[in-house]
């Protein structure tokens, strides 16, 4: 059955060539959008290395709080914590714009966990500011350039990454005012202090107090390492209970999801193209299989006279399309994974790049199953109907001339 299959893959290049780009477009499409995401979650991961990124990121929004806040440093499972750092929301006017922030106070000193990493110029000091990569890149504002917040002017002294929260403009809402994300049609309906994709900064802890119109007006966040980072939903769900759900409080996987949510779309997108090339694939080799069927009469009466039962001819029938798919299913993983970081371009907000993602066992027999179904459907009817016919019908019927 190898040797007819190869055979006539070899006497019909053209077709064979046909076949295995229409499978293959499909096996790409559906590789990438598999992969897609974990090639994306790359550079965050390379992030939360670079800046000893928290395993849960805890908030409140009352300086009364504190005390509870500061019990999670001492409960069961953390390791490690820094914090509490106080926030408050502001204004910042930078390149003739006005963008909502929350600004961050740290110390000067490295913390044990959520440093965030220098890009550009040095940390935080005196009278000076530190932007989030990705929301300096929106504002076309770097190192020595000058921004008003909340009335008084910094100078930016540096520009870092974290992976304490995703980028801007999808950065969690640590304070108390309420944040909200996305396009809205007007501004104007928003309630008064609610903020509109905020930006991150970092000031120090004086500053950020000198900011603040009151000490009701302060927020504060505390970052927390686990003993096991893959418990960090079970330690927020259990955590949460013991305080009524009044401390809000985020994983290192929901900020991963966030993170990553660009590639989300993306995925599905590619999914749905996917799909849409398999049927594509399957009515195109139909159209092949119809007229191939129709040339090989005088094999399937061969086949049966020389004692080929029904399946043995509908198995020659089926071995070239298979081996066909088996070929574009191996190479479809193969570009797929090779050419999704190309689609998953870093952000600003994110060291390092999007590495190759390898597919997995699941992966792997999903694009395999689909490649060769592909074959399958389209080649099925054709070849149990021509294995069905008579010895003497496929022989005669191949010998009868054409009409015309």
């Amino acid at each position: 059955m190898i040797r007819l299959a190869l055979r006539d893959l070899r006497r019909r290049r053209t077709e064979a060539a046909l076949l295995l780009l229409a499978i293959l477009a499909a096996t790409t499409t559906l590789t990438l959008g598999l992969v897609l995401r974990d090639a994306a979650g790359d550079p965050y991961q390379s992030t939360r290395a670079a800046t000893n990124g928290p395993d849960v990121v805890a908030n409140v929004g009352q300086a009364a709080a504190l005390a509870e806040l500061g019990k999670l440093a001492t409960a069961s499972g953390v390791t490690e914590h820094s914090g509490p750092y106080p926030v408050v929301a502001g204004k910042l006017e930078a390149s003739g714009r006005t963008s909502d922030v929350q600004a961050m106070g740290r110390d000067a000193t490295v913390a044990t966990v959520d440093q965030p990493k220098v890009t550009q110029g040095g940390w935080v000091g005196d009278g000076g500011v530190v932007l989030e990569a990705a929301f300096a890149d929106s504002l076309n504002v770097g190192v020595d350039d000058s921004v008003t917040l909340g009335g008084r002017s910094f100078k930016v002294v540096g520009v870092a990454v974290t992976a304490a929260m995703p980028p801007y403009p999808g950065a969690s809402c640590i304070v108390s005012a309420g944040c909200i994300n996305g396009a809205i049609p007007d501004d104007r309906n928003l309630p008064a202090g609610l903020l509109h994709n905020p930006g991150l900064v970092w000031l120090t802890q004086a500053d950020v107090r000198s900011l603040a119109s009151d000490r009701s007006s302060l927020s504060y966040v505390m970052n927390l390492k686990l003993a096991d980072p893959d418990k960090a939903q079970a330690f927020v769900d259990r955590s949460s209970g013991d305080h009524g759900g009044a401390m809000p409080m985020q994983t290192w996987e929901s900020v991963l999801a966030d993170a990553t949510d660009l590639a989300k779309d993306s995925q599905i997108l590619l999914l749905i193209g996917a799909w849409l090339l398999g049927l594509l694939a399957v009515a195109s080799l139909s159209v092949l299989v119809g007229g191939r069927m129709a040339d090989q009469h005088r094999r399937v009466g061969l086949l049966k006279a020389v004692g080929g039962t029904p399946s043995l001819v509908a198995a020659v029938l089926l071995a070239e399309y298979l081996l066909v798919a088996a070929v574009a299913a191996a190479a479809g993983l193969t570009i797929g994974a090779l050419t999704a970081p190309l689609l998953t371009e870093s952000s600003a907000g994110l060291v390092g790049s999007a590495g190759t993602a390898s597919p997995t066992w699941s992966t792997f027999g999903l694009v395999t199953a689909v490649a060769l179904g592909v074959a399958v459907v389209a080649t099925a009817v054709p070849a149990v109907r021509g294995a069905r016919s008579s010895t003497v019908s496929a022989l005669t019927g191949a010998a009868r001339p054409a009409r015309g």
